[in-house]
């Protein structure tokens, strides 16, 4: 193979051990292996589409040369290693994405709304969990996104595929407690509250919301101590 210089090399072995055409996904899958001129090739298309910020899903960029060979339909073993690859592809990127996500939020201070979707929309697509509940956020707000409750819940699934999204938790809350778009649910909104609590420390900028939500007596019942907790938390991210 014909690497540009000794830190290609280095980079490319990290991102085979990543990627699709790894061990463990060659014995989960039996799937074809493209040949090491052919993976060198694919791993710079992956570099450039990155250096151009043109930020692509997993299942677009391997269409060809992996996803094509899955089988129909995975057992949960296969599902796990299809998971594992799918982050691993995202969170290489995730530097140069959360770049991107801070281009949308300085656009929208400046009131260029409909720019900054753009850009938050199509790191939602490449599976950006920020940006995804962005998506879902500004459309359940009708906010520079028609309110619709499909897209809500699509976007907001998409959030918690990988990581533990608190705000997307409260999020869902509020549509269960609403009825918008799904039988209304109080319980399992309350239920999504308890969880965004359990897991705020891996999402701080929750507290606010959970200060809020306390206070106000909103799908939970009023606490103030509890709000006070939370607001003194926010006070902190």
């Amino acid at each position: 193979m014909d690497f540009s210089s000794q830190n290609e090399e280095k980079q490319f072995k990290k991102w085979v051990k990543e990627s699709p055409f790894n061990g463990i996904s060659q014995e989960t899958f039996k799937h074809t292996v493209p040949n090491d001129d052919e993976l060198l090739e694919i791993f710079r298309k992956d570099k450039e589409l990155v250096k151009k910020k043109n930020f692509i899903s997993f299942d677009e960029f391997y269409q060809d040369t992996f996803t094509k060979f899955l089988p129909s339909s995975l057992t949960e073993e296969e599902q796990k290693v299809l998971s594992a690859l799918t982050w691993r592809y995202i969170a290489q990127k995730i530097e140069a994405m959360n770049k991107e996500l801070k281009r949308a939020y300085d656009l929208l201070d400046k009131n260029e709304g409909a720019q900054a979707i753009a850009v938050i929309k199509k790191l939602a697509d490449a599976g950006h969990p920020e940006a995804c509940y962005l998506v879902a956020a500004f459309c359940m707000q009708g906010q520079l996104i028609p309110r619709d409750a499909k897209t809500i819940l699509e976007y907001a699934g998409k959030a918690m595929t990988y990581v533990s999204h608190p705000r997307t938790n409260i999020l869902l809350a509020g549509l269960y407690y609403e009825g918008y778009g799904v039988e209304r649910d109080a319980r399992k909104a309350v239920s999504l509250i308890l969880d965004a609590e359990r897991h705020a420390k891996e999402d701080p900028h929750v507290y606010s919301l959970l200060a809020e939500y306390y206070q106000d007596g909103y799908i939970v019942n009023r606490d103030v101590e509890k709000a006070a907790m939370y607001a003194y938390r926010a006070e902190g991210v």
